[in-house]
């Protein structure tokens, strides 16, 4: 088992998890974003199942914590096509695992369309999946009869604070780019497609920085919320025709080739995951599709076509990648309920279905990261301490 430095802090929230939880002999493969300050978490998962490989998001893997965790851990190239193949997946778990008991901890559903042949081919045992994002979640439900226990932490409680700081990290990133353009956001119209938990946090961040907001969803529960807490509303192409900005956060692939033609000229796009789940656009980089491509700086491009321009933030991926999308100690609250969804996998045979980890857990898990990163507040210290180590108990 394998161990990495961090900062103090983190370290020791990590390190006081994983003393919590049983060691295994199981292993499991890791499906991550590797960003500065995200990586403790993989010592504690190394603490209840050996970490056999690690599989960074392409767009999202920071060089610098890329190399430290490869001097650690085997890291692979993660390829949605070849984990599709039930037959080449099956034959890399086995290189990296062969006859163990394998945790699979996923963002974005990755293992979904080959998990049950993999299950049946495999010469250990699949304990389950631990899913990390709505997208993925909705990946795994589609299955049907899941083949193995998988665990959701896509609608914990415990993830609302990072969904929260995504969408003030997608705002800030857009406002970044922007102003390197020589624009700002202030007073200008937007369009919000989704409002969803990332959704809805974009939206307030706009609101917050004076952006004259109009929110879209199908869902027409999320739809009236939306309006109620005083968001706009208008038709996709009216929306579209009058915003300056466009965000995509549905996750359902909501932008195709047919409703470029819909966006005010020169406006600005940006989704706020891949941009396989955001948008449809192959064609806007094939000569089929008529678009000429001008690169204004490293993570902008305007397409042009038939005298009207729109400009692409982040190449179609999510935007606050282009600046690490750094959330700051709140990510690792959901990062320590994926380490405990993992750990009551690799200990305990589960039964095929879908599954959340335990309110108790949560809470525990929640006291922990309070008294590990509680700020200065009206209460002393101690007190603060006090009160977390009892709801641990």
């Amino acid at each position: 088992m394998q161990t990495l430095s961090s900062t103090t802090g983190t370290s020791g929230f990590f390190a006081e998890l994983a003393a919590d939880l049983p060691a295994t002999d199981a292993a499991t493969m890791v499906i991550t974003h590797l960003l500065p300050g995200q990586m403790d978490f993989l010592m504690a998962v190394d603490r209840v199942a050996e970490v056999a490989a690690v599989l960074p998001k392409p767009k999202s893997a920071d060089p610098l914590t890329l190399e430290a965790v490869a001097a650690s851990y085997h890291c692979d190239v993660l390829d949605r096509g070849r984990f599709a193949d039930p037959v080449w997946l099956t034959a890399y778990i086995e290189d990296r695992a062969a006859g163990r008991p394998l945790v699979l901890a996923d963002i974005g559903g990755y293992f979904a369309p080959a998990l049950a042949q993999v299950c049946e081919m495999f010469s250990g045992r699949i304990a389950g999946v631990v899913e990390d994002t709505e997208n993925g979640l909705r990946r795994y439900l589609t299955l049907g009869a899941l083949p193995c226990a998988v665990y959701s932490v896509a609608r914990s409680p415990l993830k609302e604070p990072e969904d929260r700081l995504v969408g003030e990290a997608i705002v800030f990133s857009v406002e970044s780019l922007l102003r390197r353009l020589g624009e700002i956001l202030p007073g200008r119209q937007a369009c919000v497609l989704g409002f969803g938990k990332i959704g809805a946090g974009i939206a307030a961040a706009l609101h917050a920085r004076h952006v004259r907001v109009i929110v879209l969803d199908t869902n027409p529960v999320r739809q009236a919320q939306a309006i109620s807490i005083g968001y706009g509303w208008a038709s996709l192409p009216e929306a579209m025709s009058v915003s300056e900005l466009v965000i995509s956060a549905t996750g359902s692939r909501a932008i195709g080739m047919e409703h470029l033609a819909l966006l005010r000229e020169g406006a600005a796009l940006a989704g706020a995951t891949s941009s396989d789940d955001e948008f449809d656009l192959a064609d806007l980089h094939e000569p089929a599709g008529g678009f000429i491509r001008d690169d204004l700086m490293p993570g902008v491009a305007r397409y042009s076509r038939a005298g009207r321009s729109f400009v692409l933030l982040g190449n179609g991926n999510a935007v606050n990648f282009l600046h690490t999308s750094a959330l700051g100690p709140a990510i690792h609250l959901i990062k320590a309920e994926i380490v405990a969804a993992m750990a009551r996998l690799a200990a305990d045979p589960h039964a095929p279905g879908l599954y959340e980890v335990p309110e108790a857990v949560r809470a525990r898990v929640a006291a922990a990261w309070v008294e590990a990163f509680q700020p200065p507040g009206l209460q002393p210290r101690d007190e603060l301490t006090a009160v977390a180590k009892a709801a641990r108990r």
